[in-house]
């Protein structure tokens, strides 16, 4: 079966390589077939899951993702439209359905963005962020080793 991040993983090695066409032929397939905007320009770490195939997903191009996460469907993660800059995530993080991630924000290792949330301001490891604004309802306790 075919994956949004197998697809991402094509058409960013394709651009890396200065292979004319065949990204942007591979971004508007996914966009077509999953209406999902994954840019191949963003940086997304190894591992990283998209459910539902990244249905109605929106990445921002200049997007920095880091390893092991896992994306809901209807996730948007880009910029807001008074500043440059666009979030950049960390590693384990999980972003469930339909929450949006906007502006020039961090979000540390191992948080969760709860359902349908706005974060619009950085947040710390191990946290969970929920509501609109997300606020932090709680840290995660660290697996032991």
């Amino acid at each position: 079966m075919c994956k949004a991040y197998t697809l991402y993983k094509a058409a960013n090695t394709l651009h890396r390589y200065h292979v004319p066409l065949l990204p942007q032929a591979i971004f508007f397939f996914m966009r077509y077939v999953f209406q999902a905007v994954i840019a191949y320009k963003a940086q997304i770490g190894r591992n990283t899951e998209f459910n539902w195939s990244g249905l109605c997903v929106a990445i921002h191009p200049r997007n920095v993702i880091g390893e092991n996460c896992k994306i809901a469907q209807g996730v948007t993660i880009g910029g807001r439209s008074e500043h440059h800059n666009v979030p950049v995530l960390g590693n384990n993080i999980t972003v469930v359905v339909g929450a949006k991630i906007l502006g020039p924000i961090t979000v540390g290792d191992n948080a969760i963005i709860g359902a349908n949330a706005v974060v619009i301001k950085d947040v710390p490891e191990n946290a969970i962020v929920a509501g609109v604004p997300a606020r932090i309802i709680r840290y995660n306790q660290p697996k032991a080793a």
